[in-house]
């Protein structure tokens, strides 16, 4: 019999790694904390996120706007990945349009499973991936509002596809991974021009 596979740690990230996505969107690692890590884009202020890419983002600032947020559970429930894992959790999201308007705040509630590795070829390249599929619910009505799936390739560290599905608003979008650079190859010029060809490309494609 085949062995099984080894469990898949948490993903492993270091300063300097970029990431750079069909979109055109580009994402950096600045930082690296005991629980939290620093993300930025090519321009603009800088974000706080775990390494369990499942959580959405921890805090951040866009212009005068900030927001934060709490997780009520336990998603590294997820991993190691083994077999099949599930995880629950609930994020308490406050924001404020500026630093004097009144503080906004909301729930949602998240269950997320993962499956069995998937092959996926992407721009970035061929990996096996495993899909990681979270659900989002309202906590008043519990209707299904979002659906998440990320495709998570341990070979690389990262996820190479992530696939957002609004059930309000009737949308369904997907982003590939482009490229994955790290240190010295990973300078703005090169991702700048990597994040310019994936927009290109993307508009070319809706044509």
């Amino acid at each position: 019999a085949a062995p099984a596979p080894a469990p898949v740690p948490l993903p492993e990230y270091e300063p300097g790694d970029a990431f750079v996505f069909s979109d055109g969107r580009v994402e950096r690692v600045i930082a690296m904390g005991d629980t939290r890590m620093t993300w930025a884009g090519l321009s603009g202020a800088s974000y706080q996120r775990s390494r369990n890419f499942v959580v959405p983002v921890l805090e951040w600032r866009s212009g005068r706007a900030t927001g934060r947020r709490e997780v009520h559970g336990n998603p590294d429930a997820l991993w190691p990945i083994a077999k099949s894992k599930s995880a629950r959790f609930r994020v308490v999201t406050e924001t404020r349009a500026n630093a004097q308007a009144s503080l906004r705040r909301s729930v949602s509630l998240w269950v997320c499973k993962t499956g069995k590795p998937r092959i996926f070829a992407v721009t970035a390249g061929t990996y096996e991936a495993i899909p990681v599929k979270c659900d989002r619910y309202s906590p008043t009505t519990m209707r299904l509002v979002e659906q998440r799936e990320w495709d998570y390739a341990p070979e690389l560290g990262h996820y190479v596809r992530r696939v957002t599905v609004n059930y309000l608003r009737g949308t369904t979008r997907t982003v590939e991974l482009v490229a994955a650079l790290s240190g010295p190859a990973a300078s703005k010029a090169r991702l700048t021009a990597l994040a310019r060809a994936a927009r290109q490309s993307a508009t070319t494609a809706r044509r």
